[in-house]
């Protein structure tokens, strides 16, 4: 009899199990509805917030943008300091009238530098009338006019042009600058434009995980109630939901900080309501691009700093030049004019006296000790600025490399990413299949969901990066046209 027993405890176990397996069975495989993390549904803007494309934001930013604002008032200043180099050589205009109870005069005193050979000429005339006088003759003049020639100290453009040059070289400087800080704002306002687009499909993907686990959760709750699964798959979903609900809270916050992020770097309110435009984020990329080589060679030619750095070595052997010269003897050459006297009239007395003088002037201080240290310090520059001319190519080698490696890793990771995130869609399908039938439980579900959110996040990471990549990438290789690429 216990023998009989216990078959017929076997046979009602063996049957529930199939009956359990085949209800299980009638019901219908899981919707295929999850799509590719390119095809994404991204979060879009908020409602009633004003929208601009990439091309808008970068044109605003490069108008309200304060740190590019205060390049602006260096260019400027620089422009200005320029100006007032140059009128240096515009000629020198002093007019002095004098009047009193016994007498009355007028002068004038005037300067030109002479350009590219160094000299000066200076001139000056006097009027001067005694009406309240006794003397016969009231009326004096007198007239000077000195052409003085630096024969070696201060001779030739260098010297005469070395004030105007550095003025000049310091506005380039500056414009320079400010041509660089426009590129830099446009990488960084195009990374923080695509740093919103990626939060909101990340957004997007949590949301759409956080759906599937409360779905989980029903579904296993319902199976517990008719015995099918145990309290632990219970407790799995909920902890999964509360994961998703989790990735969601921060996926939010984050998208709110990089809008917020977004708002400063245009020059704007952190709560101005205003917002990038949706973008559909396309997983074809394109292909490969020029040679390295032909990047490296336009690099090369079109950046910015290297032209600075290599006009600054011409800045240091101008300095070279000038202190090598400071250190020899002072001799000039001077020719001058002496014309004037007393009169009855003016006229008569600018006539009255004429004298021409040629005669050279010289001067040589013992103590050079101030000089040489200059010539040394100036020779020693123009060493370091050969240096950093050498360094500034090997840097600027290296930033081409590297982005040009980067841009070729994310075309990579994104052709494996999208066969990643295939494999994870096909993974959770077939994992939901088996625990709708009764076959598993749901803990193949539950990896396979944190998966495929893995596989998603991850591509959208990569697709937005490559916009920036890209535009970094011309940055780098001198061929960022700011107005020709964001019109």
């Amino acid at each position: 009899m216990g023998s009989v027993a216990i078959w017929r405890v076997a046979l009602s176990a063996g049957a529930l199990s199939l009956s359990l397996t085949a209800a299980g069975a009638q019901q219908p495989p899981p919707p295929e509805d999850e799509r590719p993390a390119a095809a994404e549904q991204a979060v879009g803007p908020a409602p009633g917030a004003a929208t601009l494309s990439l091309a808008q934001a970068v044109v605003l930013a490069l108008k309200k943008n304060y740190g590019l604002l205060a390049a602006a008032d260096g260019v400027q200043s620089a422009r200005v300091n320029y100006t007032a180099a140059r009128a240096q050589f515009y000629p020198q205009l002093t007019p002095r009238y004098q009047r009193s109870a016994e007498e009355s005069s007028f002068a004038v005193e005037a300067s030109q530098r002479v350009p590219w050979t160094g000299g000066s000429l200076s001139v000056s005339a006097l009027m001067r009338s005694l009406p309240g006088t006794d003397l016969a003759l009231t009326r004096s003049t007198g007239m000077q006019l000195l052409l003085s020639q630096p024969l070696l100290r201060g001779f030739g453009p260098n010297a005469a042009h070395y004030a105007l040059r550095n003025s000049r070289r310091a506005q380039q400087a500056q414009e320079r600058a400010y041509e660089l800080g426009r590129q830099r704002l446009a990488v960084d306002v195009a990374r923080s434009f695509y740093q919103i687009v990626q939060q909101r499909q990340l957004l997007a993907v949590a949301r759409q995980s956080l759906q599937r686990s409360q779905s989980l959760v029903k579904a296993s709750e319902a199976r517990l109630q008719v015995g099918l699964v145990s309290k632990l798959d219970v407790f799995r979903a909920e902890l999964q939901a509360s994961q998703a609900q989790d990735a969601m809270v921060r996926s939010q916050a984050a998208l709110d900080t990089a809008l917020e992020q977004f708002r400063v770097l245009l020059g704007l309110s952190p709560t101005e309501p205003l917002e990038p435009e949706g973008v559909e984020l396309a997983d074809e990329l394109a292909g490969d691009g020029e040679p390295l080589e032909t990047l490296l060679e336009r690099a090369r030619g079109r950046r910015l700093e290297l032209q600075e750095s290599r006009d600054q070595v011409d800045d240091a052997q101008r300095s070279a030049s000038l202190a090598r010269q400071n250190l020899l003897p002072q001799l000039d050459l001077n020719l001058g004019l002496t014309q004037g006297g007393f009169g009855t009239t003016f006229t008569n007395a600018f006539t009255t006296d004429r004298r021409v003088n040629l005669f050279f002037s010289a001067s040589y201080p013992v103590e050079r000790s101030a000089e040489r240290a200059s010539r040394a310090v100036a020779e020693i520059e123009v060493a370091a600025r050969a240096r950093a001319v050498r360094q500034q190519e090997l840097q600027v080698e290296g930033e081409v490399r590297a982005a040009v490696r980067e841009l070729e890793r994310i075309r990579k990771s994104v052709e494996l990413q999208k066969k990643g995130v295939e494999v994870a869609e096909q993974q959770r399908r077939l994992a939901t299949l088996r625990y709708q039938r009764g076959l598993a439980s749901n803990f193949d579900v539950v990896d396979a969901e944190g998966s495929l959110v893995l596989a998603r996040s991850a591509l959208v990471n990569l697709l937005t990066s490559y916009q920036v990549a890209r535009i970094e990438l011309m940055r780098v290789t001198g061929g960022l046209d700011v107005e020709q690429e964001f019109k």
